[in-house]
């Protein structure tokens, strides 16, 4: 995949209104896809022939998403992109869209691919920037870098830096009713952020260990996050401003963590077959570059399992739990977040700001129409998203069945030029209202 899902915080807007987002895996709603590709290969300066470029071959698929783990190439044997090695792919995407509540927005995506002879590929650089008419200001440098120090490792650098004037605010601890169309301005407040997340992987593949298909697919990881986050020049009347959380006036923070993970999926981008598992920990200690004292804990689980029912069908299903010791000394930003595209996608993003929780999702997918002439494949979803949270910060502790939530929704899928780049939509219907979201890549 030659296009790095973009990782700008939240641009969101109102409930019952249009919503686009650049978060986590979120690109800009395009109206206008461009594609400009340049390669040291002779293959990829033509435009004409970008739909023949798969073949099979006896490597895994390329994979050029950070957070999940490369397949074994001596596992699966997969349909893949035929990219030559020692090569190197680049690509330029500008997008444009309008909204009446944002203005006009204007970004660019460029990113870089190198291939190597053992590795799916040697490097990964993406830079993104946005700018809207109305305040939005963002910029991204994204590195995926694999033997950084030896060849079982992997490097995972991600910066951003964003200016955001309709950033969304709608309390810690709140489980009210929001009603969007009485003064929904009053949620919305001008921020600065910075965010800066480092993840050092090592491969367990090379270990002398009998069990070599489990120890194929587990990595450990360590890692380094700095957070700086600061509203300004709020108005009086923002409920920001009149509820004072920790962090109104700014703060930071710096997370060191440790964790491991285990994928024996057939695919990093449309998997259909294996399981995923990702466990994490991470504090942080005022001393240390921080405002405030935090642990936190992250699980994320997934499961693949496909079957035809007049047509191939896709079941995916995730299950995730976070939590953390967050009290009222934690600024507000740091609290885990539930709601949004991430894990109910029809509330807003931001919605409940709670110590724990835990989310499911589950989905349906398939491929509806392929045109292979044209490198392009149309598909869909159907999706149920349910979550819930507690206050208490004992992990698992609390009634969890007062704060059931439910989203459902459907989503269309389409691929351009390559099997691994994927644009998708999502339609998810809440109590509240419902989202919308543009974004590159499947969910999970």
């Amino acid at each position: 995949m030659l296009f790095q899902r973009t990782y700008l915080d939240t641009i969101g807007y109102n409930q019952y209104r249009f919503k686009a987002c650049l978060s986590s895996r979120k690109l800009l709603l395009a109206l206008l896809l461009i594609f400009f590709w340049s390669n040291l290969i002779p293959v990829f300066a033509t435009f004409t022939v970008v739909n023949k470029i798969t073949q099979h071959a006896n490597f895994g698929r390329l994979a050029a998403h950070f957070n999940h783990i490369t397949w074994p190439a001596n596992i699966f044997s997969l349909e893949t992109d035929s990219i030559l090695v020692d090569s190197t792919v680049t690509g330029l995407i500008p997008a444009l869209s309008y909204s009446t509540e944002v203005g006009i927005v204007g970004g660019l995506i460029w990113s870089k691919l190198s291939y190597g002879k053992k590795q799916p590929f040697k490097q990964n650089i993406a830079l993104t920037a946005l700018a809207s008419t109305k305040g939005l200001a963002g910029f991204d440098f994204f590195l995926d870098q694999f033997c950084s120090f030896n060849c079982a490792d992997r490097l995972i650098l991600n910066l951003v830096l964003n200016r955001f004037l309709e950033d969304q605010y709608y309390g810690v601890y709140t489980n009210t009713h929001l009603n969007l169309n009485n003064n929904s301005r009053r949620f919305e407040y001008h921020s600065f952020t910075m965010k800066i997340n480092l993840e050092y992987r090592m491969s367990a593949k090379k270990l002398p260990l009998k069990n070599e298909s489990l120890i194929n697919t587990l990595s450990g990881f360590l890692s380094a996050d700095f957070y700086y986050k600061t509203p300004w020049s709020n108005d009086s009347d923002k409920l920001i401003m009149l509820q004072q959380p920790s962090g109104y006036k700014g703060a930071h923070g710096f997370w060191l963590g440790i964790g491991g993970l285990i994928d024996t999926r057939n695919s990093e981008f449309y998997p259909n077959q294996g399981w995923y598992s990702k466990q994490q920990i991470k504090g942080s200690l005022k001393p240390i570059l921080s405002d405030f004292t935090q642990s936190v804990f992250l699980s994320d689980t997934r499961f693949y399992h496909d079957f035809k029912l007049i047509i191939p069908i896709v079941f995916a299903q995730r299950i995730s739990y976070q939590w953390s010791n967050s009290n009222s000394k934690t600024p507000y930003w740091s609290f885990p977040s539930l709601g949004g595209e991430e894990y109910l996608r029809g509330y807003l993003d931001n919605r409940f700001l709670v110590p724990q929780f835990w989310a499911t999702n589950t989905e349906l997918r398939t491929w509806l129409l392929n045109l292979d002439s044209y490198g392009v494949k149309i598909g869909g979803t159907l999706f149920l998203d349910a979550g819930s949270f507690t206050n208490e910060r004992t992990m698992l502790s609390g009634d969890w069945s007062d704060n059931l939530k439910y989203t459902a929704g459907l989503g269309g899928l389409v691929t351009l030029f390559s099997p691994d780049f994927i644009l998708r939509v999502d339609l998810g219907l809440s109590e509240e209202g419902y989202g919308i979201f543009f974004s590159t890549g499947i969910l999970f």
